[in-house]
């Protein structure tokens, strides 16, 4: 027997009772941190494009989509709100981002099929493991990302695709032609990286595996060893002999990824893996109480060879989510740094530009001196500070229960009334008590629309 289909015949097997109760904690925390995301982008008007798409191409069906509630099949659902969910990059990170192409299927298959907190609670669980074992595989990513290849939309695809079989009952034999169904639709350009077509890897993950389970149950067959064959997921991303699959099926279950190594809940909606210095940035502003007029400079290395960091003068909010410089440049002046910092008139605003003209590339090593950043004071003190573990590691340094209520408020009552934001978190906080996703769902779009 494959790992994949071990993998695949765990998902299967496992059920609600044998889940470690902790896990499912995080999975709705991970839940009301997805769809928090998701509705602080409904609320910028360029949100109503892929709405407006679903109309022209007369995509209407039974599910609706987070915000303005218009209703589309299960597969364009999924797509619309994985779009909405990964947008602004305020959903969490493992490497790479599971919940917006697990939690966007999840409320597809939900609302399509009736289904209740505790089945949506399993699939979730278990399609995290899948994703987080596919990043164990490729050693988290980060090589990928640097040829071209952004591992949301490949990983996601299958963990979509799992999710989407197991709600649907299907055989083992279906449930791996599923994963190699969505393996091969798998797509996404880290080049579209700060650009609105990030959003699509995983729109376009949380649709292909709804719309591979579907396929596999109706006969539509694809490659056997869709992810370890010669020619496959794995050698297709990584190379041919540079991974080990032995992480697809090591210790399943014993803790479950989720757990263990935990995925990172941001506090800022901005690109993860800048964090680090943002958190030394703030640390020394509050520290030494600098003012923004007191930096003569800011020396740090921008990593613009990165595909993560290579704004290095943004012109969008997009652009800036990935630009480095931008938020240590927001993060002296405003000492915070959230929603209203990332608005369109601070992108070019002369305070934000003249403290982005202080900021200079001091290239590092790879290694822990790439987050080191140094602030030089007019006054010429030179002030240094390097984090291990940013705000949001899921080990070491988690938001608490009440600060990820707090952001999920923040971005819900962007469209929402505050009473249904609440509504939403409550029944969200106790998913296993709901009996019908739709439920759920009916909080999550405006009331004009319900």
């Amino acid at each position: 027997m494959s790992r994949t289909t071990q993998l695949v015949e765990f998902v299967l097997d496992s059920s609600y009772e044998q889940l470690d109760p902790a896990v499912i904690v995080l999975a709705k925390k991970h839940f009301l941190d997805c769809v928090g995301s998701a509705l602080a982008e409904a609320a910028h008007p360029r949100s109503r494009i892929v709405q407006n798409y679903l109309g022209r191409v007369g995509a209407d069906g039974p599910c609706r989509v987070i915000g303005y509630g218009r209703k589309a099949t299960i597969d364009n659902a999924a797509f619309a709100n994985g779009v909405l969910a990964h947008t602004i990059s305020f959903d969490d990170s493992g490497p790479s981002h599971p919940s917006v192409t697990i939690v966007p299927p999840l409320l597809a298959m939900g609302e399509m099929y009736r289904l209740d907190g505790k089945a949506i609670l399993t699939a979730q669980v278990l399609a995290y493991d899948v994703f987080q074992r596919l990043n164990a595989v490729t050693e988290d990513a980060w090589e990928m990302r640097k040829r071209g290849w952004h591992p949301t939309g490949f990983f996601g695809a299958v963990a979509s695709a799992i999710l989407s079989a197991k709600l649907m009952k299907l055989t083992l034999d279906e449930s791996v032609n599923a994963i190699a169904i969505a393996a091969t639709m798998g797509g996404g350009l880290s080049q579209n990286i700060g650009s609105m077509g990030m959003g699509l890897h995983a729109g376009n993950a949380s649709r292909n595996g709804i719309i591979a389970a579907h396929l596999s149950k109706e006969g539509f067959r694809a490659d056997a060893d869709p992810l370890e064959g010669r020619f496959g997921l794995m050698d297709a991303l990584c190379g041919p002999g540079t991974y080990e699959t032995h992480a697809l099926t090591d210790g399943l279950g014993t803790p479950f990824r989720l757990l263990e190594p935990g995925i990172t809940i941001k506090p800022y909606p901005n690109c993860w893996a800048h964090h680090k210095v943002l958190d030394s940035v703030l640390h020394l502003r509050m520290t030494h109480d600098i003012r923004a007029d007191q930096v003569a400079r800011v020396e740090v290395d921008l990593q613009s060879d990165k595909p993560t960091y290579r704004y290095l003068a943004p012109k969008t909010d997009l652009e800036a989510r990935y630009s480095l410089g931008y938020g240590i440049a927001l993060c002296l002046l405003d000492g915070t740094l959230g929603l209203d910092q990332f608005a369109d008139d601070r992108i070019g605003d002369a305070r934000t530009t003249d403290m982005l003209a202080r900021i200079h590339h001091v290239p590092q090593a790879p290694g822990p001196a790439q987050n080191e950043v140094a602030i030089v004071l007019n006054d010429g003190r030179r002030l240094t500070h390097r984090v291990e573990y940013s705000k949001g590691h899921p080990r070491f340094n988690p938001m608490s229960d009440e600060e990820v209520q707090a952001k999920f408020t923040g971005c819900a009552t962007r469209l929402l009334p505050e009473a249904q934001a609440a509504r939403a978190a409550s029944l969200i906080n106790d998913l296993e008590e709901v009996s019908d996703l739709a439920l759920v769902m009916d909080a999550l779009v405006m009331p004009s629309a319900t």
